[in-house]
């Protein structure tokens, strides 16, 4: 049931449950709960309508399960993505059981709404992949950030090749990091996640938080590039090539529709969190029949 719940997922710097409602400038949360759902082509307005009818309930019930949902800018668009962020994987699984018990004492209207969108949900879904992740700190790059006022995540998702996790970390650590500190690039904020279950060993996602589309002007990959060394240049090209065995970005927006987060995380930009549902449409005024004409008199 915990998917439906969820419902109600490939790198991304969020706070946790906790830190939803911590001041900013937080770093991520040691465990990542990602829920990476497939909506059937021609079915993504139903699906936002649908999931934003969860996120309702959730309010309603005041489930524990807070999380971020988000939606393609740029990668698959018959994708949405939900990320709930815990201190350990035993309040991860305190959360989900305290969202499952919530849901199953749901009565009445609430209840019927739930059976009505849980019928919905094949119509919807192609596929689903829970994934389980923690956070690499030494993997990361200033991680910590006032995720409320951000509005889009790029994600890396990257396969390392099997046996070479090590290698990958010295790249990371030793090359990259370096060559990001040399070009003082400033403006980026990269946190790293290692799936440990849910999908094929040996993936890390790379999450950098950005307020607009317009960072990715700055070209922050040329400038660390740049910075590099002959040297750095050559070690960077070979440690990548040997131990990863592929890569993949995509871009997402942040969507408060279909979002669940604390009231005290939503106060750090309520104007986004919180929209105003737009006013109900004004009924239409009938026009007056005509009257009919008297009778014409002799």
């Amino acid at each position: 049931m915990k998917k439906s719940l969820l419902f109600v997922l490939l790198v991304i710097l969020i706070p946790c449950s906790n830190v939803l409602a911590q001041p900013p400038e937080v770093g991520p949360p040691k465990v990542l709960y990602i829920v990476r759902e497939d909506i059937k082509p021609g079915m993504m307005d139903a699906h936002s309508r649908h999931s934003a009818s969860f996120a309702r309930i959730f309010r309603t019930l005041d489930t524990p399960n807070h999380r971020i949902a988000l939606v393609p800018v740029a990668g698959s668009e018959n994708e949405v993505v939900y990320i709930t962020g815990a201190d350990s994987f035993k309040e991860l699984e305190d959360i989900l059981n305290g969202t499952d018990k919530k849901m199953a004492a749901a009565s009445g209207s609430t209840r019927a709404e739930l059976e009505s969108l849980n019928k919905e949900a094949p119509v919807l879904h192609a596929a689903m992949r829970d994934m389980l992740s923690v956070f690499r700190e030494e993997l990361s790059f200033k991680p910590a950030v006032d995720i409320r006022q951000m509005r889009l995540f790029q994600v890396t998702t990257t396969r390392v090749r099997p046996g070479h996790d090590a290698q990958y970390a010295e790249y990371v650590q030793k090359v990259l990091n370096v060559a990001r500190q040399k070009a003082k690039v400033d403006n980026l904020h990269v946190a790293t996640f290692q799936v440990i279950s849910g999908t094929m060993a040996g993936t890390y996602m790379i999450f950098r938080p950005m307020r607009s589309l317009a960072e990715l002007d700055e070209a922050i990959g040329a400038k660390v590039r740049a910075a590099m060394s002959d040297d750095m240049k050559k070690d960077a090209d070979k440690m990548a090539s040997e131990s990863i065995m592929s890569s993949e970005i995509s871009t997402y927006w942040f969507t408060p529709s279909m979002s669940y987060v604390k009231k005290d995380f939503a106060a750090g930009d309520p104007s986004f969190w919180n929209p105003k549902p737009p006013p109900p449409p004004k009924p239409k005024r009938r026009a007056p029949k005509p009257v009919a004409p008297p009778p014409p008199t002799d």
